[in-house]
Formats: structure tokens, C-alpha cells, sequence
């Protein structure tokens, strides 16, 4: 009789084991378009065996884990990969911005309206001179004026959109933090009891990925199941709790600035990579950057041409200033010339015919300025303008190759924690195969089973 009881439980604990794996089975066909989802698999070990005079007999089967298929050093490098692709798709895309704000080499804007304006000059310095051809010059300097100031603006208003991005971005750091913070939690709770928290270990790791889009991350993995996160060497995640944190905005002579810091003791916080190192050095960088230039040639254009036009004279005045203000943004003709046009002038003498001032003042475009780098405003406004193509080109470089990277990487981790139809598929005829014949076997001995009792 006990031999028949120990065939009828090793029987028993095959069919559980192929109804276990058939589960596993069906769970991961289900989540087969799961983002984040790592395949699941049944390890099967041997029952301790019944020891005889003869030797040893089989007691059947038994599950050692299921196991969820991964590689954490994969992970680990795809999260690097990630930040870096971040970083340079944010960098990439406010420079294409920029770009789109100044305009490109052969559809520049800002480059026409200061070409007309020194157009205009040459025209001007041609005889005869007449009172329609100064009022092209003002015509022409409003609309230059206009441009750039309406390009400072349009930076200074990216500059804000940085910043208030920042913000948005930031509340979403803190709130994948929270929610990693959570699932360590009941990560935590699931595994002190049980075996692996696999679906929830597949949540946080999905998580922790678009943590580190946003900032690079270190994990460091707990005995106990649950992970830590590092930003920088300051810790922001320890099992349930969460270091949240903010912006500090600061006002700089530019204007706003934004700063990561703790939400409690408003200690800075580094970033290194990802999105909000992106924007950061976007905004810290390239716009405050392509600002300065900006501001250097209007500062330029307004020292040269009223250097020259303060030396004119007219009918009705002399040494008047042409443009007034001290950078991109304060730009501006003098209201004095807007409303009289003849107080535009063309010579140092003032004669009828005399044209010296106004040749010098077209002259600018082309001639090299002294002691800046002998560059003429035209060269130092297209050398701007190349500069910035030449950077995007660069950042559109990296950022194809980055691309390249992190497809590899997603595509060797796919490789391991992907689920394969065809081989679930093959798996589940496999296991169905296992649990009929195990099904035969109980069959078998509860024959046995009848025959012993039809004896008695």
C-alpha cells in the first residue's frame, strides 16, 4: 500500500509542477506586449529521494523558483545609455530652436533686414541724396531693430520655457521617485513572506529607466529586494523613503535661473545627463550663449554707426546719435530721426553732395572692426549663424549615434527577458504533453488502487 501512496504522490507532484509551468506560460503570453515585462520561467528541482536497502527511489519533483529572466548589468548600462541620449536629444532640440529663431545660412531673416540696412546706407551714398532715399534708411533700420529685438525676446522667452520645463520635469522626477519608493514597499512586504516579487520587480525597473531619461541614476540592490538610488552620490531613494526634491529660482542679471535642490534643506543637487541636464546646459549654454552674441552685435552696430553718425552734420543738427540702447533688447532708433527723416546725416560737412559719412556707415558690412577679432558686423553675424548650424550638426552626430547605443542594448536585453510566441508556444504543448502523462500515471495507480481493494 505505500508504495502505491508514493506513486500517487510523485504522480501528483508532476501534474502540479506542468500546471504550474503552464500558468507561467500563459502569464507570459499575456504580457507579451507588456512594456517593461521580463519572461518568467519554472525551475524544477528533484525531491529529496526515499533511501532503501537497494539504493535510492525517486519521490517526484518539486518547484525551486519561479524565475524572472534578466541581465542587471544590461540594465544597469541601458540606464547610463539612456541619460546620455536624453541629455543629447534635449541639448539637440533647443539648439534646432535656436536655430529656427535666428534662422538658417540660406533662409536668415535677421541677416536680411542688417544687409538692407547697410544696403540702404550705399544707396544713400550715392548722389544725388534725397529725402526718400534717408527715409529708406530709417524704414530699413526700424525693421532691423524690430528683428532683433524680437530674437533677444525670443530667447529670452526659451530661456523661461527652460525653466518652467524644468519645473514640470522636476515634479515628475519626484514622482517616480515616490512611486519606486512605493514599490520597494511592497516589494519589501511580498518577499519576506514569499518568493521573488517578479511583476513588481519589472514595474520598478520600468520606472527606474524613466528616471534615468531624466537624470542619471545609480541603483544599488538591497538584500532584502528593495533598491536604492543615487543621483550624483547623494541618495534619494532608500527602500520606502523618498528625498523629494525642488527648483530654487535665483535672479541674475539675465534674468531667472533655476537650481536643483532638496526640497527640505535646499542643498544643490548635481545632475550628470538626462533630460534635465539637457535643459540645463541648453539654457546655461547655448542660449545664454547665442544671447551674448547677440548682444555683442548690437553693442557693436550701435558704438560704430553712432561713432560715425555723431560726427554728421545736417541743416538742423549735428552730433546726433542714430541708435540708442545698450544691448539686443533696448535696440532702438532714436525717436528724434523716426519723426524727422532729414536729420539723418550723410556728411561731416553738411554740404549738399557730401556723402562721407553715410559711405563710411555702409562700409561696416564688409570692413573688418578693430580689435574684434577683424571681423566686419556682416562677418561676425554670419559667423554666428555657422556657428550655431555647426553645433546642431555636431549634436545631431552624437545623437544618432547615441540612438544606435541604446537600440543595441534594447535589443540584447529583448533578447533575454523578451517573450517569444513560438517558444511559449512550444513550451505549452510541452508542459500540456507533461500533465497527461503524469495524469495516466495517478490513473494508473488508482487502478492499482482497486485492484488491491477487490482482493481484500
Amino acid at each position: 500500500m505505500g508504495g502505491l501512496t508514493s506513486i500517487m504522490d510523485t504522480s501528483l507532484s508532476g501534474m502540479y509542477l506542468a500546471r504550474l509551468a503552464l500558468q507561467t506560460v500563459s502569464h507570459n503570453i499575456a504580457n507579451a506586449n507588456t512594456p517593461g515585462f521580463s519572461r518568467q520561467e519554472v525551475l524544477v528541482t528533484a525531491r529529496l529521494p526515499q533511501q532503501l536497502a537497494y539504493g535510492s527511489l525517486g519521490r517526484g519533483a518539486q518547484v525551486d523558483q519561479i524565475r524572472r529572466l534578466t541581465d542587471s548589468f544590461l540594465q544597469q548600462k541601458q540606464r547610463t545609455q539612456e541619460a546620455r541620449l536624453a541629455s543629447y536629444e534635449q541639448v539637440d532640440s533647443s539648439l534646432g530652436e535656436i536655430e529656427a529663431i535666428f534662422g538658417s545660412v540660406s533662409n536668415d531673416h535677421l541677416g536680411t533686414s542688417l544687409g538692407a540696412f547697410f544696403n540702404a546706407w550705399s544707396d544713400l551714398a550715392t548722389p544725388p541724396i534725397n529725402s526718400s532715399l534717408k527715409q529708406a534708411v530709417v524704414s530699413s533700420a526700424q525693421s532691423l531693430v524690430t528683428d532683433v529685438r524680437a530674437t533677444a525676446s525670443s530667447l529670452d522667452d526659451l530661456e523661461q520655457s527652460m525653466n518652467d520645463g524644468l519645473s514640470r520635469e522636476l515634479d515628475n522626477l519626484n514622482s517616480l521617485l515616490t512611486q519606486v519608493g512605493d514599490l520597494n514597499r511592497q516589494i519589501l512586504y511580498v518577499e519576506s513572506s514569499s518568493g521573488t516579487a517578479n511583476d513588481l520587480r519589472d514595474q520598478r525597473e520600468s520606472l527606474i529607466l524613466e528616471v534615468s531619461k531624466l537624470t542619471k541614476v545609480s541603483v544599488l540592490e538591497r538584500d532584502d529586494g528593495t533598491v536604492d538610488l543615487v543621483l550624483k552620490g547623494r541618495t534619494v531613494v532608500t527602500r520606502a523613503e523618498v528625498e523629494l526634491l525642488a527648483l530654487r529660482r535665483d535672479a541674475t542679471a539675465s534674468g531667472e535661473t533655476a537650481s536643483v535642490v532638496t526640497a527640505d534643506g535646499q542643498v544643490p543637487v548635481t545632475l550628470d545627463e538626462g533630460k534635465l541636464q539637457g535643459m540645463i546646459t541648453a539654457r546655461d549654454e547655448h542660449i545664454r550663449e547665442a544671447r551674448a552674441r547677440l548682444d555683442d552685435l548690437a553693442v557693436s552696430l550701435i558704438e560704430r554707426v553712432n561713432s560715425l553718425h555723431t560726427q554728421g552734420r545736417t541743416a538742423s543738427s549735428s552730433g546726433i546719435l542714430f541708435f540708442t540702447g545698450d544691448s539686443a533688447s533696448t535696440l532702438a532708433l532714436n525717436t528724434a530721426i523716426v519723426n524727422d527723416f532729414d536729420l539723418v546725416a550723410t556728411s561731416r560737412s553738411g554740404l549738399e553732395g557730401d556723402n562721407d559719412i553715410a559711405q563710411e556707415i555702409a562700409a561696416l558690412a564688409s570692413q573688418p572692426l578693430a580689435g574684434e577679432g577683424s571681423q566686419s558686423l556682416m562677418d561676425r553675424y554670419n559667423a554666428l549663424i555657422v556657428d550655431m548650424a555647426s553645433q546642431r550638426s555636431s549634436f545631431q552626430f552624437l545623437l544618432e549615434n547615441q540612438q544606435n547605443v541604446v537600440d543595441t542594448l534594447a535589443g540584447r536585453l529583448d533578447s533575454i527577458r523578451g517573450v517569444s510566441l513560438d517558444e511559449e508556444g512550444a513550451n505549452l504543448v510541452r508542459y500540456q504533453n507533461a500533465y497527461e502523462a503524469a495524469a495516466r500515471v495517478v490513473t494508473a495507480a488508482s487502478d492499482m488502487f482497486q485492484t488491491l481493494i477487490d482482493m481484500v
